[in-house]
């Protein structure tokens, strides 16, 4: 027999260490309250002392039984030994299960989160660095309703809104605006005349039906008329019905000379002929990029021209669509001007805007109606840029 005491600060305690020491077999002899021995320690509460006892043998005698019972019945033990594996397998399915599924919530936790997240940063994507003023709302609105494409706009009134603060006036901001729009179209460009030497060759080139030919005579007689200088004529335009009628009349009433010409091989030849004049004009036939064989024929023409210029006439009537696939057709051309016609069919110049940034080309001159030499001008930027902002009523 295996005799001890154990103290503790309550009976419970007690009783634990009893069991951790001797088992669940031991036997409580004897249970009271003692105070510990010692000056400091007469005034601390009573400590419960508990006396057990167990029998050495009893656990080999225990040991001894269930060998014995292992021993008659292997199959009984085999059985439960089993059992036991397939209640072990369960639970660790169980407590997998249990990890998946705490997994699971987490991850949707985390998806619901990081949606909530993306559509805030969204949010902030899309509202501007900074608010802007109620001039800029009105202007950036009239600058849509003239058709200059959403992304120009946005560029237009992001730069401005960096340059002027949440409350600018009306004209500090339409002020501002001006400076950025008229910066955009940039300096229109003409002609640049050779002082000697060989004549100035331009071509001008454009879809059908947009006033390439009148465009051409209005150039011809303001640089014979105003300054001065001799001009020549040559035309390609052969299937358009009458126009080569059109600028045989125009070269007669201004005096000049005009050739027609059937193919590109012609082309040099014809220039060449004009050696004395100081500028050199070409009207070509309005193309379809569609057909492929007459718009080859017009790469051709231009190649063989040698032109020291080239012209791509636009009308101002045009959508935007329309346009664009235009330029994207026209792009075989390395360098090139845009001249704008009819503008006089239309209060809409957003296509000018456009077309100069989406070419990175020069503007130059832009007519308003029919009248020969008249209805032509240097591309007015002013006029252009206030048209665009419209007004603030």
């Amino acid at each position: 027999m295996k005799i001890r005491r154990y103290l503790g600060k309550d009976t419970q305690e007690a009783l634990l260490k009893v069991k951790m020491d001797l088992g669940n077999d031991a036997v409580i002899l004897n249970t009271r309250k003692v105070r510990q021995k010692g000056f400091l320690k007469l005034f601390s509460k009573p400590m419960t002392e508990v006396l057990a006892a167990v029998d050495e043998e009893y656990g080999s005698r225990k040991e001894r039984e269930a060998v014995k019972r292992e021993e008659k019945s292997p199959d009984l033990n085999k059985e439960n030994q089993i059992k036991i594996q397939l209640d072990d397998k369960e639970q660790k399915i169980a407590e997998l299960e249990n990890k998946v599924s705490n997994m699971e919530s987490l991850l949707q936790k985390i998806y619901a989160q990081f949606q909530s997240n993306g559509q805030k940063t969204a949010a902030a994507v899309e509202q501007p660095a900074k608010p802007f003023s109620k001039g800029l709302q009105v202007f950036s609105s009239n600058l849509l309703k003239n058709e200059v494409e959403a992304e120009i706009v946005k560029r237009i009134i992001d730069t401005v809104s960096e340059k002027i603060g949440e409350n600018a006036g009306v004209n500090d901001a339409a002020s501002v605006l001006y400076n950025v729009i008229s910066g955009m179209l940039g300096k229109p460009s003409t002609i640049q005349i050779k002082e000697e030497g060989r004549p100035t060759v331009v071509i001008f080139l454009g879809p059908t039906g947009v006033g390439k030919t009148t465009t051409l005579a209005k150039i011809a007689a303001n640089y014979a008329l105003n300054q001065k200088k001799s001009v020549g004529l040559i035309t390609a335009d052969t299937y358009r019905i009458a126009a080569v009628e059109q600028l045989k009349t125009y070269a007669e009433i201004l005096g000049m000379p005009v050739s027609v010409i059937y193919s590109p091989a012609e082309i040099k030849e014809a220039v060449n002929a004009y050696s004395d004049k100081d500028v050199v004009l070409i009207d070509t036939a309005g193309r379809s990029y569609k057909n492929k064989t007459q718009f080859e024929e017009l790469k051709s023409l231009v190649l063989a021209s040698e032109a020291d210029e080239v012209y791509l006439v636009l009308s101002a009537t045009t959508s935007m669509r329309t346009c664009r696939e235009l330029l994207n057709n026209y792009g075989f051309l390395e360098n090139y001007k845009l001249i704008f016609t009819k503008l006089d069919e239309t209060p809409i110049n957003g296509i000018i805007l456009n077309a100069k940034l989406l070419t990175n080309k020069s503007l130059s001159y832009m007519t308003y109606g029919q009248s020969v030499p008249d209805d032509i001008e240097i591309a007015n930027i002013d006029k252009v840029t206030k048209n665009l902002l419209g007004s603030i009523g």
